[in-house]
């Protein structure tokens, strides 16, 4: 795990099993976050090897029924820290977060 303020960016290595997997991330909003200029929570840009890939609004799946690959979502938001799980498929290697300051 790597990290660029001045991008607002959180950069992970993934070494997935055979079948993918699923990681969850917590973001301090004092470390990144993302905001409109209104100062509203906004979603972050996620990229898996480089392609962006979509928050899955309705929920992602995981356990015994078809995951999404490549596809995540805020599953926890406080004032303090917003959270996002992410399920990536078995030739996924590195995924880019990305934030915004609201400017």
């Amino acid at each position: 795990m790597l990290s660029n303020p001045d991008r607002h960016a959180l950069y992970l290595a993934l070494n997935p099993q055979r079948d993918g997997g699923a990681m969850e991330v917590q973001l301090p909003r004092n470390f990144i976050d993302s905001k409109t200029a209104n100062n509203t929570d906004k979603d972050f840009v996620v990229l898996m090897d480089g392609d962006r890939i979509g928050g899955e609004p309705g929920g992602i799946c995981i356990g015994d029924c078809p995951n999404i690959f490549n596809s995540f979502k805020q599953t926890e938001g406080n004032s303090q820290e917003r959270v996002l799980t992410l399920v990536f498929g078995p030739e996924s290697r590195f995924v880019e977060i990305l934030g915004d300051k609201g400017s």
